[in-house]
């Protein structure tokens, strides 16, 4: 999704026209995939200057500020990144999806035979219930 933003850098105020919504840390630090150290420490700087919530009193600075922040202690590391970049690599995201469809329905396999197990136990207690019933009745017919 494509945003649209108009920033007066002589007020510093920023209008939003959509809402500032991103899906990776590059696209949030609005770097390349490949920058280097430097250039996400310079976006960063650049943008936490922008949505300091000291600085910018619009309602999505706050969040947009947090954001920011998390991306480049993400990115700023180089474990971490590394850790990132696989884990959000697409082929990586599509077996963590369909893994996690698999999981889904085995929980929901499990969860049917629970309820099951629970019908049929409240079945059989129920005939228990029945049989010493019957069976107290053939007692007194027996001693009456």
């Amino acid at each position: 999704m494509e945003q649209e933003r108009i920033i007066d850098m002589k007020s510093k105020q920023i209008n939003i026209k959509k809402p500032m919504v991103k899906k990776t840390y590059y696209e949030i630090l609005e770097v390349d995939k490949k920058a280097s150290q430097k250039d996400i420490k310079s976006a960063y700087r650049r943008l936490v200057m922008l949505y300091h919530p000291d600085k910018n009193k619009l309602p999505e600075a706050e969040e947009m500020f947090k954001g920011i922040a998390e991306a480049y202690s993400v990115l700023s590391d180089p474990g971490k990144r590394k850790q990132y970049d696989i884990d959000n690599e697409p082929r990586n995201v599509l077996l963590r999806n369909r893994q996690e469809k698999i999981w889904q329905i085995i929980r929901e396999q499990k969860q049917r035979e629970a309820r099951t197990n629970q019908m049929l136990w409240e079945f059989q207690e129920q005939e228990r219930i029945k049989y010493k019933e019957r069976e107290k009745e053939a007692m007194n017919i027996m001693y009456v």
